[in-house]
């Protein structure tokens, strides 16, 4: 028997949002994969008065976003749709964090170099009733690790085509770092994930790669 899927609509809060908005709407057709983008703010202020957010199924929400406060938006946005669950979707890899936001509500957290797969099944599992958290979280038994591999086919995430669109425009590590309000160790982190994924020597090498890969 065929089961009817429902469409799965986010609304997205994040600073860089065309940036990102743009890269789930590459990632994700709604006829193929039963999620869209039904809209997005650039912080949280703004989405509490937005129309948008009242019809989406799961807010995705930046935990570093300029002049706001993590738990404070959490809170925020629980209080005034308590029944839309939150997915943090940030380069922020600290299990401290995904402890934080576990216990502040929020059903799961996904880092931004994460694959389309893995941001896939998060959304998924959270539609469902769920919970999803990329990295182990010790004890606390709820963590969701993925075991997929990424392909060298899979499309690249928002935030490592931003990295690679600003190094090709000269900009240094510290400027790609303060523009995503993330460090140097973190953008170097993707860098060298991205050579190995695509066996390349260096930064150049990879770039070329891409390039010949129509990948950016």
């Amino acid at each position: 028997m065929k089961v009817n899927r429902k469409l799965i609509k986010l609304f997205i809060i994040e600073n860089h949002e065309t940036i990102i908005v743009s890269g789930f709407r590459q990632f994700f057709r709604p006829g193929r994969d039963l999620i869209e983008v039904s809209g997005s703010a650039i912080n949280v202020h703004t989405a509490l008065h937005s129309n948008e957010i009242r019809l989406c199924d799961i807010i995705i929400l930046d935990l570093w976003i300029p002049d706001e406060k993590p738990l404070e938006n959490v809170k925020m946005l629980k209080e005034s749709f308590p029944d839309k669950p939150l997915l943090v979707f940030s380069t922020e890899d600290s299990p401290e964090w995904m402890r934080k936001m576990m216990v502040a509500g929020v059903k799961g957290f996904v880092n931004k170099d994460a694959s389309r797969h893995d941001i896939k099944s998060a959304i998924e599992r959270i539609s469902g009733g769920g919970n999803w958290f990329t990295l182990s979280l010790g004890d606390t038994g709820k963590a969701e690790p993925s075991d997929k591999k990424t392909s060298s086919e899979d499309p690249l995430s928002p935030v490592q085509l931003k990295i690679l669109a600003s190094l090709l425009e000269g900009k240094t590590h510290k400027e790609i770092a303060d523009l995503l309000n993330s460090n140097s160790d973190k953008i170097e982190k993707t860098l060298v994930s991205l050579r190995n994924r695509f066996n390349a020597k260096t930064t150049v090498e990879l770039v070329k790669i891409l390039i010949e890969k129509s990948l950016i």
